[in-house]
Formats: C-alpha cells, sequence, structure tokens
C-alpha cells in the first residue's frame, strides 16, 4: 500500500469508528433464530379471553394488612380413596375481602431492602418498592435529607418501584402471579382473588392456599404459595400440587414470570433484556464443573415486540446443543427480576430449573411507548402419584445489577449471575463494546472513589492522568514522527507533482518513485503512527461509556463531593450517570431524533470548543498533497468539533467529564510536545543511494532507516561471501 493509500484510509477508519459507535448505540441484537415452540397448555392470548373481571387493590388504595400472629402451613393430608374418574373439575371458591399483605418496610431501611406488597389475586405481588433506592437524584435528596433532620416526609413515588401490577383495560398481571394449572387436560384459571385463601401470615412471610375440587365437591388437590422475604433482594416462592387422591394425575403449572421492567428518565437507550443462565450439558460438563453461563444468549426488548407472542426459551439452538435452564431474568438498566432454582444461602442445591420451567414464552401488550412484555413459565407435564406433591417452589432475586451484591452472596455466586451486570451497549457488536476492558475500568474507578480520592469525579479525573500518562510515550513519539512526516511531505510535493505529470498514465511508477524520493529523505511510513493515540483512547471511550450508563455504583452519584448541590440544590453534575444539566433539568424528558434530553448541558459544549481548539492551534502540519486529501482533513476536523459533541449530548456527564478532562490535558500536553519539537531538526538531509553505506541522519526516525538500511545491505554482502568462500573449497 503507498503512503498516499494510507493517508487516505487514516480518516476512513476514523469515520468508521464514529459509523460503529452509532450502529452500536442504534441498533440491538437479532434474538436466536427458529424458536422450538413447545407444546403448551395455552398462550397469554388465549388468557385474556377466559380472564374474568377482577377488582385489583393496590397499597395506595386500599390500606395494607401487616402481617400477623406467626403460623405454619401444611398443605391437607385426607386422601379420598373412593373416587369416580375426573370428570369435571373446578376451584373452591372463599368468601372474604382480600386485603393486601405487606413484608418488609419502606421506613426501616436499615433492616429491610425493600417493601413486598402481595395480592390474593393469584396468591402473588402486588409491587415491589425499594426502600433505600430512589426513583430520581431529586428524592434522594429529599430522603436523605428528611431521615437526617426530619420535618415533612417525601412522597414515597421517589423510592424505586421495581415492579407492580401490570394492567391493560380490564385485564391486569400481578407480578409473578398464578396463572392456570392444568389437571388432565382440564385448565383451571387461578388468576381471580376468590379461588384463593390466606391461610397465615408472619413477619416475613405470606401462605395461601387454592383447592381442586369435582362434580361432588370432593377435594382432588390442594394448591399452594408461600412467600417469603429475606433482608437482602431475595424472594422465595415455596408452591407445589398436592394430589389428594387414590389416583395418579397428570399436572401442569403455568405463572407469570419476570416482565419487562420500566424504563430509567434519563436513558440514554433503551436497553431493558430478558437474560438466562443455563447449564452445558452432560457430554460436554459431565461434572457439572463449568459455571453457569448467560452472556451469549439475550433478547432485547425490540427482539420481543417484534412478534405478539414468541418462544424465548428453548430454542432449536439450545435443544440442539443440550442446555439446561438456570436462571431467567428481565433487567433494564440498572435492575432485575429473576427467577431461579431453589438453592440455599450456602450455595447448595441443584443449579437447574428444567424440572419445574420446561419453557419461556412472552406476550406484548400495547403499542409504542406503553409496550409491555409479560412472560409465562410453563412446567413440563408431570405425573403426580395419589398422595404426592408436585414441587415447584423457586427463588426470586428482585434487586440492583449491583456487583457487589451479585459477587458475595449465595445462592448468586453458584449461578453465576455475576453476569448479569454487563457493560454493553448492544450484543450485536459485543466485541465493539470491550466487556473486559469496561470490568477492569470499573475495578479500577471503584478502587479510585473507596481508597484514594472518595469521589467518583476526582477518581475519574484521577483515571485520565493514568490514562495520559500510560500513553504519553506513543502519544510524544507520534506527535513527532507526524510532525516530521508532515514537513517531509511539503518538501517533496513539488517533485511529487512533477513525478504525476512525467508519467500521467502510470500511477504505479508514480508510487514507486515517491516511495524512492521518501527513502532518500529517510522517511519510513511504516514508523508514522499517525493517530494511533486516539485509536488506543477509543476502546477506554466505548468502554468507560459502557460502564458509566450501567455501573449501579454510580447511580445518582454527584461529582466533586456534591459541592453544586450545596448551592441552592444546582443539579449541575448532580447524577454522573445522566447528562450535567448545568442549566437545569426538564420535569419531562424531551425526545430528539435519537436522544431523550432531560436538561440543557454545558459539558458536551465546551467538549466542542476544546476539540476547536485543538484543530486551530495543537493540530500537526497538514501532511495533505492533494486538493482530496485536504479535503478529508477538514471533514475530519469539523467531524471531530461538531460530531462527537452531538452524539455525546445526552451521554452520562461522567463520560464527558473524562473526554474534556483528556482533551484539557492533551493540550497541555502536546504545549510541552512542540516545545521539545521546535528543539529538534525535523527535516533530514537527503542520503546518497550512489554511497556504499548512506550516511546517518541526526535524528531518530532517520537513524532508525537507514540502520535498517545497512543491516539489509550487511546480510546480502555476507550471503555473498559464503557462497564465494564454498565456491573456492
Amino acid at each position: 500500500m503507498t503512503p498516499q493509500a494510507r493517508r487516505r484510509l487514516i480518516p476512513i477508519i476514523v469515520l468508521f469508528l464514529a459509523g460503529s459507535i452509532l450502529s452500536v448505540l442504534i441498533f440491538g441484537p437479532k434474538k436466536p433464530s427458529n424458536p422450538k415452540n413447545q407444546p403448551i397448555a395455552e398462550s397469554p392470548k388465549e388468557v385474556v379471553e377466559q380472564q374474568p373481571e377482577t377488582e385489583t387493590t393496590t397499597p395506595e388504595k386500599t390500606p395494607a394488612l401487616k402481617a400477623s400472629t406467626p403460623e405454619t402451613f401444611t398443605p391437607k393430608e385426607t386422601v379420598n380413596e373412593n373416587l369416580k374418574p375426573f370428570e369435571v373439575l373446578s376451584l373452591a371458591t372463599f368468601n372474604e375481602d382480600p386485603l393486601p399483605v405487606t413484608l418488609g418496610s419502606l421506613t426501616d431501611y436499615e433492616n429491610w431492602k425493600m417493601e413486598v406488597v402481595f395480592t390474593q389475586t393469584g396468591a402473588s405481588i402486588s409491587s415491589i418498592r425499594f426502600s433505600n433506592i430512589y426513583e430520581t437524584v431529586d428524592g434522594k435528596l429529599a430522603w436523605n435529607k428528611y431521615r437526617k433532620d426530619g420535618g415533612e416526609q417525601p412522597s414515597l413515588d421517589e423510592l424505586y418501584l421495581l415492579a407492580n401490577t401490570f394492567t391493560f383495560n380490564d385485564f391486569s398481571a400481578p407480578v409473578l402471579s398464578a396463572y392456570q394449572i392444568v389437571i388432565n387436560e382440564q385448565k383451571l384459571l387461578l388468576t381471580s382473588a376468590n379461588v384463593w385463601k390466606r391461610i397465615a401470615s408472619t413477619e416475613n412471610s405470606v401462605s395461601y392456599e387454592a383447592t381442586v375440587v369435582d362434580s361432588e365437591e370432593k377435594a382432588i388437590a390442594t394448591i399452594y404459595r408461600t412467600w417469603t422475604l429475606n433482608n437482602g433482594y431475595g424472594l422465595h416462592v415455596s408452591q407445589g400440587v398436592k394430589n389428594l387422591t387414590g389416583q395418579e394425575f397428570t399436572v401442569q403449572w403455568l405463572q407469570y414470570g419476570p416482565s419487562s421492567l420500566t424504563v430509567d428518565r434519563s436513558r440514554y437507550m433503551d436497553r431493558r433484556r430478558f437474560r438466562f443462565g443455563w447449564e452445558l450439558s452432560d457430554e460436554f460438563d459431565p461434572n457439572h464443573a463449568a459455571p453457569i453461563q448467560s452472556n451469549d444468549f439475550l433478547y432485547e426488548f425490540t427482539d420481543t415486540t417484534k412478534d405478539i407472542e414468541t418462544t424465548l426459551w428453548p430454542t432449536d439452538e439450545t435443544v440442539d446443543d443440550g442446555f439446561k435452564l438456570s436462571w431467567f431474568a428481565s433487567t433494564n438498566r440498572y435492575f432485575s427480576l429473576a427467577v431461579m432454582p431453589n438453592m440455599n444461602d450456602k450455595g447448595e442445591g441443584s443449579r437447574i430449573i428444567t424440572d419445574k420451567i420446561a419453557s419461556v414464552r412472552c406476550r406484548v401488550w400495547g403499542e409504542g411507548p406503553t409496550e409491555f412484555v409479560t412472560s409465562g413459565l410453563y412446567s413440563p407435564e408431570t405425573k403426580v402419584s395419589g398422595g404426592e406433591m408436585y414441587d415447584i417452589t423457586m427463588n426470586v432475586y428482585a434487586g440492583p445489577l449491583q456487583r457487589s451484591v451479585l459477587d458475595n452472596n449465595q445462592p448468586y455466586i453458584a449461578l453465576n449471575m455475576r453476569d448479569m451486570v454487563l457493560y454493553q451497549m448492544s450484543s450485536m457488536c459485543a466485541i465493539c463494546t470491550f466487556q473486559w476492558l469496561a470490568d477492569f475500568l470499573g475495578v479500577v474507578l471503584t478502587t479510585l472513589d473507596q481508597y484514594v480520592v472518595f469521589d467518583w469525579g476526582l477518581a475519574i479525573i484521577l483515571l485520565v492522568l493514568i490514562v495520559r500518562s500510560i500513553l504519553h510515550p506513543i502519544t510524544k513519539k507520534s506527535q513527532i514522527n507526524m510532525q516530521r512526516f508532515g514537513k517531509v511531505m511539503q518538501t517533496l510535493k513539488p517533485e511529487i507533482d512533477k513525478l504525476k505529470q512525467k508519467y500521467p498514465n502510470e500511477p504505479k511508477r508514480v508510487q514507486s518513485e515517491q516511495m524512492k524520493l521518501m527513502q532518500k529523505y529517510g522517511v519510513n511510513p511504516f514508523q508514522m503512527l499517525g493517530c494511533l493515540p486516539m485509536f488506543l483512547q477509543m476502546p477506554i471511550w466505548i468502554a468507560l461509556y459502557a460502564l458509566l450508563y450501567f455501573m449501579f455504583d454510580i447511580r445518582q452519584e454527584s461529582a466533586f463531593f456534591g459541592i453544586f448541590q450545596m448551592i441552592g440544590e444546582w443539579p449541575f453534575l448532580a447524577d454522573l450517570s445522566s447528562a450535567d444539566h448545568f442549566f437545569g433539568k426538564f420535569d419531562e424528558p424531551k425526545v430528539f431524533f435519537l436522544w431523550n434530553i432531560t436538561g440543557i448541558n454545558l459539558l458536551p459544549i465546551m467538549m466542542g470548543f476544546i476539540f476547536f481548539i485543538q484543530q486551530k492551534y495543537m493540530s500537526p502540519q497538514s501532511m495533505a498533497t492533494t486538493p482530496e486529501q485536504a479535503s478529508q482533513q477538514k471533514i475530519m476536523r469539523v467531524m471531530m468539533v461538531v460530531l462527537f459533541p452531538i452524539m455525546l449530548y445526552s451521554a452520562p456527564s461522567g463520560l464527558t467529564l473524562y473526554i474534556l478532562t483528556s482533551s484539557a490535558v492533551g493540550i497541555l500536553e502536546s504545549r510541552r510536545i512542540r516545545k521539545h519539537i521546535d528543539e529538534m531538526p525535523l527535516e533530514p538531509l537527503p542520503t546518497d543511494p550512489a554511497v556504499g553505506k548512506s550516511k546517518k541522519s541526526k535524528d531518530k526516525q532517520g537513524r532508525a532507516w537507514t540502520d535498517a538500511m545497512d543491516a539489509r545491505r550487511k546480510k546480502v554482502q555476507n550471503k555473498a561471501q559464503k557462497r564465494n568462500f564454498k565456491k573456492r573449497d
């Protein structure tokens, strides 16, 4: 490749990288192909047609019933021996007021991470709200002030609502609600509140029971669900079907799984996902020694909304490879709602859940911004002998995507649920977002914040200094080479123009002669690093972008010890995971093309100004030898000054702070390097190719070139001498 072609290639590469960033931001991955349709009871669409209208209650409308005297629940042991074959089955109904039950607390946040409200509708969850995690940074400041100084209590709406009952017209679906049971192919809906009876409640648990009866009102089976809340982010649902007869029957269980979560207000993009963890087949991992896998198989929210109904698990790929389902999760930018196997707090128990979840299907409701996706968990058809019980117990994680939680607690460690923390803009170009680098930067930033500077803003600035220091030798060498190369090419431009006039129809001859000229002046294009420092920083920018966008630890964390918030609660840099909001923020986000604008921001504008200064005053002498090259370089300068600030206008302020600081430090670094360059001879004297040994140039690049030529010449001479010596022998 000729030097001219290489110089043309540089702006093309830069434009390609910028286009790649835009592609990563805009497009999502495609879902796995060829979903495998398994025999299932009903689709969620059919459910709506059979769903009876029920009145749902929420904590805001109905006072919650607090836990009562502790009781233990044991399914009925009565066995009816002399029953006729099951002809008509139904569910017994109960006439009682279905008041909600509340476990946990929003005020006692030191002992409870969340408050969970349960409803008798489907014996399920009405809402999950955190006690010490907030919807907005303003809510965080208000609640912290209230808990410290007292006064008027802020609104409960400022505490983050992870999930609640989904309603669509006359249809409602509580969180993880029981939906249907199929006994000997007879379908019984479990969504009505009056088929469930609350039979026990304690400080941290609540139990419900439903009874299946035949045409003579004799009990055929008992269905039970007992919810237990721990003092972390975990829930345990002990559930099962007890066969009360002396006959065997076939049962299939269907319940709602994790549904799509809410979208973050300050989002730069919608990255809600459905995630799976699975164990490798016995053929590849007979000893179950490999960790649970997850990162290679996920659905973006847009994937699940392409069809009204979709089978998420299993697919042709998972069946062919023999994967066994371990856990299933719905995630958004910072949080997760996941179902997983019934393992204890020591990580003991089976890591797979295929005996309780054979398939996962989803159903899309609504259109546009109101689109919502519910999922259904279908158990395998299971034969239950008389007097036996089919156990469908599982655990639930309802909490943040926080490394310190998932890395240090069981059973999340055993299930490798740390992989739910994914610093990745899009799985379409997963390698382009440098997940491994984002993980490393997360460790570095956390260390700097917790042990060195104790502030996330200062940690980001210190990270800039570390990166610039590491890249300084390359940056210095690159700028020297570019300055020298530019001056030499300006010197050679008249001679290159003569060559083009001399050989107008022989481009290869022109390239060859141009190469000789460059060799004559000791310029080696392969040693011209050009934009290498910028290319080396691009992965850091992209990885840091993903890190600061998805890292829960930095969510709603202010910069510089919150000094700007002390000035009349100014929102500037109050949340490094969102835009900087220098001129305040909007009550409702404004959608502008691909951007979700939440306020007027200063840092991107300053970044464009810094780029302009770099281009105008700090850039090396132009290396363009043709009008086309000059035009390409001008486009690059405009792109840097205009395109990057526009692309990053609504990006996390932590990222724009990093790039702004890095650019400012780069200007100071360039000034220092230019002073050093001014003291160096950048234009080497031409060498005489007729001389047996080239005269060495005074500069490093020239010496490197002549040394390489001398070494080559000596090697050829030594080979010739050896051949002559052998001939004499």
